[in-house]
């Protein structure tokens, strides 16, 4: 054998520099996505206003039970949504909805 593969047998593969430098690697990588999930993603409008439905009102009522009014041209509806399903409760007249 030549010297150059002896001293290769007797030196270990991983060194404590290589794990340093992968474990600040890996904490570049996790700040970075951490910044961008803190303070890129809520300034990108990612649900755009739809043309035709606007919500109106919001409510909930449970942690997975909300009541909404519905908008649409000119009529409007409030509807109840939960985990399961959603159920139309009452179309709300024109003068009753007062948007602020």
């Amino acid at each position: 054998m030549t010297a150059e593969a002896l001293v290769l047998q007797t030196s270990p593969i991983v060194t404590t520099g290589y794990v340093m430098q992968v474990l600040i690697s890996l904490a570049v990588v996790v700040a970075f996505i951490f910044v961008i999930a803190k303070y890129l993603l809520p300034r990108m409008q990612i649900n755009a206003p739809g043309r035709l439905i606007k919500v109106v009102d919001r409510l909930m009522l449970e942690p997975q039970v909300s009541a909404y009014v519905l908008r649409v041209g000119k009529k409007a509806w409030l509807v109840v949504s939960s985990a399961k399903n959603v159920i139309k409760v009452d179309e709300i007249a024109e003068e009753d909805i007062t948007v602020v």
